[in-house]
């Protein structure tokens, strides 16, 4: 059996400054504050897996996307390498985010000083994602983001024959 998915409807970072990153996403990439939570019942923590806990999020809509970005900011954190990680370790791995130009969104990035990590890179391999650029960089928690302007065309694919 499987569960029926009908859509993504946030990717959630938890930071320890809950201003500080909502200010970076506001400003860099023109989100809009969409809603704001206090997140202080008794079912919130039963419901994260931390007892006790309580939390306020920001949920973020970059224009364009269909999936928000939710940031919160826990009255306790614990650091990232716990082992096994519970529900208020800060981090992700990465947020993807479309750009029309690749090149422009880099310069926008030297200029408010913004870490890049890797790229800008064009993929030439393998050919499915032949033609996308993408380049790294870390917001001020040091969660990676990653910015993809998608190919111009799309990538070759060779017809199948009917043949048996």
């Amino acid at each position: 059996m499987t569960i029926k998915v009908h859509g993504v409807l946030h990717v959630a970072m938890v930071t320890e400054d809950i201003e500080r990153l909502t200010d970076f996403y506001v400003r860099l990439f023109d989100a809009e504050v969409a809603k704001r939570l206090e997140l202080t019942t008794p079912c919130f923590g039963a419901g994260v897996g931390v007892p006790g806990a309580t939390a306020t999020t920001v949920h973020l809509r970059i224009p364009g996307a269909q999936t928000v970005l939710e940031l919160t900011q826990y009255d306790r954190h614990v650091r990232a390498g716990t082992t096994p990680a519970p529900s208020n370790t800060t981090g992700l791995r990465h947020v993807a985010l479309a750009v029309a130009d690749i090149a422009a969104a880099a310069a926008e990035l030297r200029d408010q000083q913004v870490e890049v990590v890797g790229g800008p890179v064009e993929v030439d391999a393998p050919a499915a994602a032949r033609g996308v650029k993408f380049l790294y960089l870390r917001d001020p928690d040091g969660n990676l983001v990653e910015l993809i302007e998608p190919p111009t065309a799309p990538p070759h694919s060779p017809r199948r024959s009917n043949r048996a």
